[in-house]
């Protein structure tokens, strides 16, 4: 079956029962919604019949009764879209083209094979018409004859004659009268059945009228005279009809030429009878003719080149149209990807925030252990200062200042845990320091303030490591001279008056590590808030990142639609396509038609 009438069919259903039902009927036999069917198309006859079926199951009406109503409502499609088939004056006419339409469809659609009807009237108003096809479409048959009834507005009744599984045999009675015959009865008798020249008749004629005329006048006496005149009359009247008559082979010449798709203009005759008047009109029907058929074949290569500009449309359009599914096929891949990237980096960014808090609940734990620590420093300086004091003031008090000694020596050595501490949280610092550069430049443009505070957070932890050298230093110089000290006051007593200088050394040198205990401290201190708020506005980040891939995932979503929609596209213009080209076969199969004419 066709794709024209298939398409005419579902525009229909589309029409009658909307386009769920039919959208639902195509998804059954596998077609796309929105196909479009191609003239020279085949359609299987099954797919056609489970699509009606799906539609009178879904819309509980009889499959008979929904090829009845289609077939009544495709009068009105096939007028919109072939009006040129119903320019009649009544019904019976319309029907007595139906072969013709038969014929010209068959030869500008090759492999097409519609229904063989044919009409032939019997009485005024009465005609057989037969129908004949191998699918036995006869509900659609009744629809289609009710449908034209209603469009010619006539009134008919049908009546089966005959029927087998692929024909059927209808007498039709119609309103009007369909059929005329005029007999001319004297024409027929003087043919006797077989005379068919008017001069024969006309001889004939006179013959006759002779012989009834001078039979009378010259008596029963003189028939034989009587006979050869008519006779004679009747010769002549033969040759004079026959030589009055020789017009006839002209006008019959032109008849042939029209018959022979022949409308060249080339001659006229002279007469002075209805002779030259009927020749005349045929001139003028060919001139008309010719008239009008210079502007079908300018008409038809005008479609032609209008196909062929549409081809070459067409083709540019598929080409662009291929070359945009491309760009929007991989944009969507891009968008895609984009999604998934910008989804990763937001679960790698909450990982580290949650990381960068964690180090930042640690600082703030060290923050309290070295503000612990410098107090112990400050505590450690005033003892030191104390001592070097009762030493000055009391050398009587040696023993007193021997116990404090090794009491300086022990926290001496607490000192040293202690800034072994604040080492080891300087060596922290700097690691966290040189995480936080590397996801800051992970982070692009986003992590450029974050990689300053981490580079100033480098900077004071190598100042603190720095720091904690020289306090490492001074340290183990206290608790070596201090050890030498607690050794030496037993034996040299009198050394210990002369070391009184050396203990000022010392609490100089306690009181400059006090107080850049303190400056580490309080930078320390400061990197923390600094690290803290930086951590906020990390989170902060890590928000719009995720904020970000949400709507790189609805990006991606449309992306994926819009690339299904340009491959869509793509596909109606490579049907567009095709179709041109199937239409470029119809035009030039009527441009070689009208070829056939000679104007």
């Amino acid at each position: 079956m066709k794709g024209t009438v298939v398409a005419t069919w579902v525009r229909t259903c589309r029409k009658l029962y909307g386009d769920s039902v039919v959208n639902e009927a195509m998804d059954k036999i596998g077609y796309e919604n929105k196909k479009i069917f191609s003239p020279v198309e085949d359609v299987k006859d099954d797919n056609v019949n489970t699509f009606m079926k799906y539609i009178s199951e879904k819309q509980n009406i009889d499959l008979k009764e929904l090829w009845r109503t289609v077939g009544e409502d495709n009068i009105h499609a096939f007028h919109h879209d072939y009006p040129a088939f119903f320019k009649h004056d009544n019904l019976y006419s319309f029907l007595r083209t139906l072969f013709d339409i038969h014929v010209v469809i068959t030869q500008r659609i090759p492999g097409a094979k519609p229904p063989i009807v044919s009409i032939e009237a019997i009485s005024s108003r009465e005609a057989i018409f037969t129908y004949s096809s191998k699918r036995g479409m006869f509900d659609y048959l009744q629809g289609v004859l009710i449908g034209a009834a209603k469009f010619f507005k006539e009134e008919i009744k049908t009546e089966v004659m005959d029927k087998t599984d692929s024909s059927v045999n209808l007498k039709i009675t119609f309103d009007k009268d369909i059929y005329y015959k005029k007999v001319y009865r004297i024409n027929k008798l003087l043919s006797l059945g077989f005379i068919k020249s008017v001069e024969g008749k006309a001889a004939l004629l006179t013959f006759l009228i002779s012989i009834i005329t001078f039979i009378p006048i010259l008596g029963t006496n003189n028939s034989l005279k009587a006979l050869i005149t008519a006779a004679i009359g009747t010769v002549v009247t033969y040759i004079g009809v026959k030589v009055l008559m020789r017009p006839k082979n002209f006008i019959k010449n032109e008849i042939d030429k029209i018959n022979n798709h022949n409308f060249t203009v080339d001659g006229r005759i002279v007469t002075g009878d209805y002779f030259e008047d009927m020749y005349q009109g045929i001139i003028n029907h060919k001139k008309m003719i010719s008239k009008d058929f210079v502007g079908f074949k300018g008409i038809t290569d005008e479609m032609n080149n209008f196909v062929k500009r549409i081809e070459k449309i067409s083709t540019i359009m598929n080409t662009t149209s291929q070359e945009i599914s491309g760009v929007v096929e991989q944009l969507a891949t891009t968008a895609v990807d984009q999604a998934e990237n910008t989804q990763n980096c937001a679960t790698t960014l909450n990982g580290n925030v949650e990381s960068l808090n964690s180090v930042v609940k640690k600082e703030n734990e060290n923050k309290e252990q070295l503000e612990k620590a410098i107090e112990i420093i400050n505590a450690s300086y005033e003892n030191v200062e104390t001592t070097g004091k009762n030493i000055m003031t009391s050398l009587t008090k040696f023993q007193e200042v021997k116990d404090k000694g090794i009491e300086l020596g022990s926290k001496a050595n607490d000192i040293k845990g202690i800034v072994q501490i604040v080492s080891q949280i300087s060596e922290q610092i700097n690691l966290l320091a040189l995480n936080a550069s590397i996801e800051a430049a992970r982070a692009g443009e986003a992590g450029k303030g974050f990689s300053v505070v981490a580079e100033e957070v480098r900077k004071l932890a190598e100042q603190t490591g720095s720091a904690v050298k020289d306090i490492n230093g001074s340290l183990e110089n206290f608790v070596n001279e201090l050890d030498g000290l607690v050794e030496k006051i037993g034996t040299q007593y009198g050394v210990l008056d002369s070391e009184i200088g050396t203990l000022e050394d010392v609490r100089n040198l306690s009181y400059k590590a006090k107080v850049s205990a303190k400056t580490v401290a309080d930078a320390m201190i400061e990197s923390v808030s600094k690290l803290s708020k930086e951590a906020i506005s990390i989170v902060s980040m890590s928000e719009n990142v995720e904020s970000l891939a949400a709507i790189a995932e609805e990006n991606s979503a449309s992306s994926e639609e819009v690339s299904a929609s340009v491959i869509n596209y793509t596909s109606e213009i490579q049907e567009l396509s095709d179709n041109m080209g199937e239409f470029k076969k119809v035009t030039e199969g009527f441009k070689k038609d009208l070829d056939k004419y000679k104007i």
